[in-house]
């Protein structure tokens, strides 16, 4: 079974990106950037952290949830702004596709 990335910043606004096309996952200060091939080029989904949180925690925890079994339907909310779900407690909104 394939596996898909899920992403929500507001009602009917979601992204799901196919695990596969994942290019890289980076920290920065209080952000972690998903990046994604596309057949327009690349996405990139920021997802902000709390002030001052240490990213390292929540690239861990992805990391875990990503290679966590089963996934029933194949798909791996990382960032839920409408249901409030996140892959890590740190974890605080996530930004449009761009």
């Amino acid at each position: 079974m394939n596996k898909f990335l899920f992403f929500q910043n507001a009602a009917n606004d979601c992204n799901v990106y196919p695990l596969a096309r994942l290019k890289s996952v980076e920290g920065e200060d209080s952000i972690i950037k998903f990046t994604f091939d596309t057949e327009s080029g690349v996405d990139v989904i920021s997802v902000a952290l709390d002030a001052g949180a240490d990213e390292l925690p929540s690239l861990k925890a992805i990391g875990q949830l990503i290679n966590k079994h089963p996934h029933g339907d194949g798909i791996i909310v990382i960032a839920d702004d409408v249901a409030g779900v996140y892959a890590h407690s740190t974890m605080a909104s996530v930004g449009a596709a761009g």
